[in-house]
C-alpha cells in the first residue's frame, strides 16, 4: 500500500513521495491499478470493491471494545450482587433475568465502541464497514455450518469429558434452569438474538477485518479470531479438564462462524444465522430439560 502524501519537492506544491521513492502529483496514481480514496491515499484497485480497507479503525478499537466489555461486566456484576443482597439477603441465585440484564449491558458497551468506530473512523455504516448484511444464500450456509458445528462440538466435548472421566457434560451456560416461560423468553432474546449479532459484529466484523487490514492472510486471521473468540466464553471452571473440553467445543463453533464469514465474502449474515442456531438450541434444550 502506498504511503499517504508526506510532503512535496522543494518549491513545488501538490506532490507527494510514494513508498517507491518517487514523487507523484496528488492526482496521479503511483502505478497502474490504483485508486484514490477519500482519505487522500492511493490503494490497489481491488480495494474499490471493499472500501472498508480504507477506514481508519483497527486493532486499537478492538482493545477499546475489550475494555468496554470488561468495565460493563464489572458494573453489571456489581449491580446484580447489590440487588441480590438487598432483595434476597445475599442468597446466591443468578437467575435468567439477571443474566439477561448482564448480557444487555455488555452488548450496549460493545455496540457503542463499534458504532463509534464506524462513525468517527469509517464509512459511517455497519454494513459497509463490518459486513452487516445478508444475501439469500447466507441463511442456508449459516444453517448448514451451524448444524455441523453443533455436531462436531458436541462430539469433541463428549470425547474429552469421557477421557477425563467427567460425571456430567461440561457447559458454559450461566444458569442451571429456566423455570418459567417468561425466563425462557427473556433469556432467549438476550442469548440467542442479541448476543449473536453483537459478537459477530465484534469478532467477525471489527476484529477479523482489522487483522486483514494489517496484512494477515485469511487463514491466520481466522485462527487468531477463533482463539480470541474462545477466551471470553470460558467461565470460572473448576478443573483443567473442563477448560480443555470448553476450549475444544467453543473453538469448533468459533471456527465454523469464521468460515461462514469467509466463505460468504466477509459478510456477517451467515455467521449470525449459525450463531443464532447454536445459542437458540442451547437455550431451548435448557428450557425443556
Amino acid at each position: 500500500m502506498w504511503a499517504a502524501p508526506s510532503g512535496s519537492p522543494i518549491g513545488t506544491r501538490g506532490w507527494y513521495l510514494a513508498n517507491d521513492g518517487q514523487w507523484y502529483r496528488s492526482t496521479d496514481p503511483p502505478a497502474a491499478g490504483f485508486w484514490l480514496s477519500r482519505d487522500g491515499r492511493w490503494y490497489p484497485s481491488e480495494f474499490a470493491t471493499e472500501p472498508w480497507h480504507t477506514s481508519r479503525w483497527g486493532l486499537g478499537d478492538v482493545w477499546w471494545g475489550v475494555l468496554a466489555y470488561v468495565v460493563a461486566g464489572i458494573v453489571g456484576a456489581t449491580a446484580i450482587a447489590l440487588v441480590d443482597r438487598l432483595v434476597t439477603g445475599g442468597v446466591d441465585d443468578e437467575g435468567a433475568i439477571a443474566i439477561a440484564a448482564f448480557v444487555g449491558l455488555n452488548a450496549l458497551a460493545t455496540i457503542g465502541v463499534i458504532w463509534s468506530a464506524t462513525k468517527r473512523k469509517g464509512l459511517g455504516s455497519l454494513r459497509r464497514d463490518f459486513g452487516l448484511t445478508m444475501r439469500w444464500s447466507d441463511p442456508l450456509i449459516g444453517l448448514g455450518l451451524g448444524v455441523a458445528a453443533v455436531i462436531v462440538a458436541g462430539l469433541a466435548s463428549y470425547g474429552i469429558d469421557a477421557a477425563f472421566g467427567a460425571e456430567e457434560a461440561t457447559s458454559n451456560v450461566p444458569v442451571d434452569e429456566l423455570a418459567s416461560f417468561s425466563d425462557f423468553a427473556v433469556f432467549f432474546v438476550a442469548v440467542a438474538i442479541v448476543t449473536p449479532v453483537v459478537e459477530e459484529l465484534f469478532f467477525r466484523g471489527l476484529l477479523y477485518r482489522s487483522l486483514l487490514k494489517r496484512g494477515r492472510s485469511a487463514p491466520r486471521a481466522i485462527a487468531a479470531t477463533t482463539l480470541i473468540f474462545v477466551l471470553p466464553h470460558l467461565p470460572a471452571v473448576d478443573s483443567w479438564p473442563e477448560v480443555v473440553s470448553l476450549f475444544a467445543s467453543i473453538g469448533v463453533l468459533g471456527l465454523a462462524f469464521n468460515l461462514a464469514c469467509h466463505w460468504t465474502g466477509n459478510r456477517l449474515g451467515a455467521p449470525i444465522v449459525a450463531h443464532f442456531l447454536v445459542n437458540g438450541l442451547a437455550t431451548l434444550v435448557l428450557f425443556l430439560s
